[in-house]
């Protein structure tokens, strides 16, 4: 599995971080029995994420992450299975908001975003109380708190 990272330049983003997110992310779709697969990960600013967003899902707001799920024939091929942009200006000031740490509330999104990615949804209870579970899960692993709490 591999973890293709690009941060905006205005970002300071640690090399322990991105490791992190690597494990992060190799975690993530080894429990779920995924092998040889890519994921884009993009770290921008809101204003960029606000233009993802009224793109692809007609929200003229900015959020914390998008997920794109590649259904493209040359996935078999290039073995990427997604994309996934994450506002670093979002995710910082969320992650104030709710007294976590930027780290670890990064990498929550990065999961999070990996399971969009697989197909899960929290767009009703049922989905989100699996989706979550399986977020709580990987992040126990990781040694970061239930962010649900």
């Amino acid at each position: 599995m591999a973890l293709e990272v690009l941060v905006d330049n205005k970002f300071n983003i640690s090399k322990d971080l991105i490791l992190s997110l690597k494990n992060a992310a190799n975690l993530t779709l080894s429990e779920e029995s995924i092998d040889e697969s890519v994921v884009n990960l993009k770290i921008i600013d809101n204003f960029e994420m606000q233009e993802l967003n009224k793109e692809f899902r007609n929200k003229d707001k900015t959020t914390n992450v998008l997920s794109f799920t590649n259904n493209d024939l040359s996935k078999e091929i290039t073995k990427n299975i997604g994309d996934i942009a994450i506002s670093y200006e979002f995710v910082s000031d969320e992650a104030k908001e709710h007294g976590k740490s930027f780290s670890d509330h990064i990498i929550h999104m990065l999961v999070h975003g990996i399971y969009h990615i697989l197909g899960y949804d929290h767009e009703d209870d049922a989905s989100a109380e699996i989706m979550e579970s399986k977020e709580i899960q990987i992040l126990a692993k990781l040694k970061i708190n239930n962010p649900y709490n």
